[in-house]
């Protein structure tokens, strides 16, 4: 008979990095409800506080001393390149350039943002799907930066977005604290808890 020991040996090195793989996908497949587990795993400013939305429940002790709670009711990039919805983009962006007396144009992606692959590009053409993973991150971050700045997402301020993103794109991911790395769909991830609508 053999040792039940015996099995529950890792095989190779390679075999540990493929479960920790599926370990965090897993926890970042929980959606809203892995939230308030991923908040817990971070601790600069920009990601300090646990974000809810106002039919999501907060985990027992969630909202104990030292952890604040926040309701955010940001909008998917979807929402945000609707023209119907071009009124509700807050001051001072534009989604599109306006003709006629005090001719208004639209905002591009950079100065807002640094890089090269999307400075061309106006916030609202970049809001446009991809399945790149670079250009999806843009993509929620365009919609990160107009949630904040509307003051729908409390547990991101403007300055933390491009920080985000500007961080991201100098190293290949951001870490949110020390030593742990968010790739871009881990950023994306945790961006779609923020947004609700």
């Amino acid at each position: 008979m053999s040792n039940p020991k015996e099995f529950s040996k890792p095989s190779d090195p390679q075999r540990k990095t493929d479960d920790r793989r599926a370990d965090r996908r897993r926890l970042l497949q929980g959606g809203l409800a892995a939230a308030p587990v991923l908040l817990t795993l971070v601790s600069r400013p920009v990601l300090g506080a646990q974000c809810t939305t106002t039919s999501a429940k907060v985990s027992p002790g969630a909202s104990g001393p030292g952890n604040r709670v926040a309701v955010c009711s940001g909008f998917t990039p979807g929402f945000w390149k609707q023209e119907q919805h071009f009124s509700s983009w807050p001051s001072p962006y534009i989604p599109k350039t306006v003709q006629g007396v005090g001719d208004r144009q639209a905002t591009k992606f950079h100065p807002c943002f640094a890089g090269s692959q999307f400075g061309s590009k106006t916030l609202l053409e970049v809001l446009d799907p991809s399945t790149a993973d670079r250009a999806a991150l843009a993509r929620h971050i365009v919609a990160a930066l107009l949630n904040a700045q509307s003051g729908r997402t409390p547990v991101l301020t403007v300055g933390g977005v491009k920080t985000i993103w500007a961080e991201c794109t100098a190293k290949g991911c951001y870490e949110p604290t020390a030593g742990v790395r968010w790739y871009p769909q881990d950023i994306v991830a945790y961006l779609k808890t923020t947004m609700p609508l």
